[in-house]
């Protein structure tokens, strides 16, 4: 019998590069799932597909959303300017980089492909810091969608990190030897440089200087 087949939903982020060399450690063999939405940091998927190739992903999905979908974000419309923390004091609620119900698309489409595949494991990279600004990363949001998917099938949403914060993450990417020199966070990159000042930049400075 070979090794347990499992979907990861990946971008190019600290996260889902973590999660993904953590299931690869424990001989998953994943199936990655990335998305092309009109996000500004679309350079995340170049990332990805380097990273599923590093880390020898039995096959790598990118699909296209429509960004029509998400013209309120500050994360896709241009017309929008991301919000920037200069002094690195973080938000509290809502941020204008949420992506109305992006989640649950994506995850809709994860769980499509898990039932057509005969995969009963979905993977996501949610973590604690996540849920203090988009509720769609939030436990019960995900025990929502459990709750659904178990009532016609017995696939299952497992989020390992919903509990760890940005500095745990880092932590454990540094004992897994993940290269994060390799993942791009940024909101708002130039080219590959990080833009140092969106709420995804300032997050993850402020955890590695305590990791």
């Amino acid at each position: 019998m070979g090794n347990k087949r499992v979907i990861l939903l990946l971008s190019g982020g600290i996260d889902s590069t973590t999660l993904l060399a953590k299931l690869s450690s424990e001989n998953y063999e994943i199936v990655a799932v990335s998305f092309h939405y009109g996000q500004k940091h679309r350079i995340e998927l170049n990332y990805a597909k380097k990273n599923a190739e590093k880390y020898r992903v039995k096959k790598h999905h990118i699909v296209e959303l429509d960004k029509f979908l998400f013209k309120s974000s500050a994360l896709v419309n241009h017309e929008i300017d991301i919000a920037t923390y200069e002094n690195n004091e973080l938000p509290k609620g809502q941020v204008n980089e949420y992506v109305p119900f992006r989640n649950l698309l994506f995850i809709s489409t994860a769980l499509s492909l898990a039932e057509t595949m005969k995969i009963d494991e979905v993977y996501l990279a949610f973590n604690s810091d996540d849920s203090c600004n988009f509720w769609d990363c939030k436990t019960d949001f995900v025990e929502k969608i459990n709750a659904i998917a178990i009532s016609n099938s017995s696939i299952q949403i497992k989020t390992p990190f919903i509990n760890f914060s940005k500095i745990e993450i880092i932590k454990l990417a540094q004992r897994l030897n993940v290269d994060l020199k390799s993942t791009i966070t940024c909101y708002q990159p130039n080219e590959a440089t990080e833009c140092g000042v969106c709420l995804s930049c300032v997050t993850k400075r402020k955890a590695l200087e305590n990791a």
